[in-house]
Formats: C-alpha cells, sequence, structure tokens
C-alpha cells in the first residue's frame, strides 16, 4: 500500500502540467465583414450615410419603384442564407427575417408586388447591376470594384 501511494506522488509529481482555465485565452472573433450596396455607374443618386440607406431601403422593399432621376430600380437580393442578406437585413433594412417575410405577403396581397430576385454569387450580381441602370444589390466589399458598378455604400455586418 505504501509502494502504491509513493507512486502515485512521483506520477503527480512528474506529470505535465496542465493550464488552468483563467490562463486560457480564448481566441479571438474575426473581423466583421464590409459589405457594400452597389448601382450601375450611371446612376445619377450621391446621397450618402443614412439618405442612402432610407432610399435603398424603401426602394428594395418596393415602396418606391423609381429612383430620383425617374429610372424604375431593380433590387436584387443575395437568398435568406447569404451573408450579404443578412447583414443587409439587419443593417440596412433594420427587420428580422419574419418581419421581411410578412412585409412581402402583405405587398403580394395588396398589390401583387413580388420579392426582388435572388441571385446567388458576388459575380453574377455585379454582371446584372452592370448591364441595367436601375439595378443594384449587396456584395462583398472587397468585390465591388469592377467597371460599370460603382459602390453608393458600405456598412459592416452587426455581431
Amino acid at each position: 500500500m505504501r509502494k502504491l501511494a509513493m507512486l502515485t506522488v512521483v506520477l503527480f509529481l512528474c506529470a505535465p502540467a496542465v493550464p488552468v482555465a483563467a490562463e486560457v485565452q480564448s481566441p479571438q472573433p474575426p473581423p466583421l465583414e464590409s459589405y457594400a450596396v452597389v448601382v450601375n455607374a450611371s446612376n445619377p443618386s450621391k446621397e450618402t450615410g443614412d439618405a442612402a440607406k432610407k432610399t435603398v431601403k424603401a426602394l428594395f422593399l418596393k415602396e418606391l419603384t423609381r429612383w430620383a432621376d425617374g429610372v424604375e430600380a431593380k433590387p436584387y437580393d443575395r437568398g435568406a442564407k447569404a451573408p450579404e442578406h443578412t447583414a443587409f437585413l439587419q443593417d440596412v433594412l433594420g427587420m428580422s427575417p419574419a418581419e421581411l417575410a410578412r412585409h412581402w405577403l402583405r405587398m403580394k396581397n395588396m398589390s401583387g408586388v413580388t420579392p426582388p430576385m435572388d441571385v446567388d454569387t458576388d459575380r453574377i450580381l455585379l454582371r446584372h447591376v452592370e448591364r441595367h441602370d436601375g439595378a443594384f444589390g449587396v456584395v462583398k466589399a472587397s468585390a465591388a470594384k469592377v467597371p460599370g458598378v460603382r459602390v453608393l455604400f458600405e456598412f459592416k455586418a452587426a455581431r
């Protein structure tokens, strides 16, 4: 019995140290992704900041149908599971997914208006925006620098 106790003490003293929970550093969260609302390069809108967000929100929700210069607005969405859609929903629209779904149901029932077309990738969305004067949508800010398209404003995803 005494040998067993001595062996236990020796093993305990030779065992590698296990870090205490307080010493373990928590990983840093990844930096927030930046997104950009892009418009066709010929779009004359000069609004910035909250005014631009307010206009884009009204056009996306189809409460307005034309830009200030009279060109018909053509919004594009990224699909409910896309991080661009989630960030746009929170930061620009200020709505939950359920609120947005109720909005489109009400719009469909009242006037037959349907939601914007979903586009799968930044590249395809940028191509649509480049080809149509009133088009706009959301892409990662790093993808927004292409000919035929300009950034209306940028925003970061909320945590």
